[in-house]
């Protein structure tokens, strides 16, 4: 049980970093659908335009929504752990339960 803590840990410091990137691929293809974006067209030497912009910025924000539902999950878990819960199967299916719901939430939302 030590090593899945210790690996949600490892997930939990990595996984901001990487939102971070993918945060940052949103907001520059958001921008490139906008009557301005020539200026994002010049800086990604034409790799995102109009066309690109659009299905970047909808397939990150999806990525970007189930990589924020796993990091919440895992600070779910720890913080939990923290505060004195113990390491038994109702907490990770409690914890299990709170990231498919999470999910399904933002699977809805995309493909509505």
């Amino acid at each position: 049980m030590k090593s899945i803590v210790n690996t949600l840990i490892k997930v939990n410091r990595y996984l901001p970093w990487i939102m971070l990137m993918l945060f940052f691929i949103t907001v520059l293809s958001g921008y490139s659908m906008t009557a301005k974006g020539d200026l994002v067209i010049r800086l990604t030497f034409g790799l995102i335009n109009w066309k690109n912009g659009y299905f970047l910025h909808r397939k990150s924000t999806y990525l970007l929504s189930i990589l924020a539902s796993i990091h919440a999950a895992a600070n779910l878990k720890l913080e939990l752990l923290k505060r004195g819960a113990k390491e038994t199967k109702p907490l990770n299916i409690f914890v299990l339960t709170v990231l498919f719901v999470m999910i399904a939430f933002f699977t809805a939302i995309e493909f509505m």
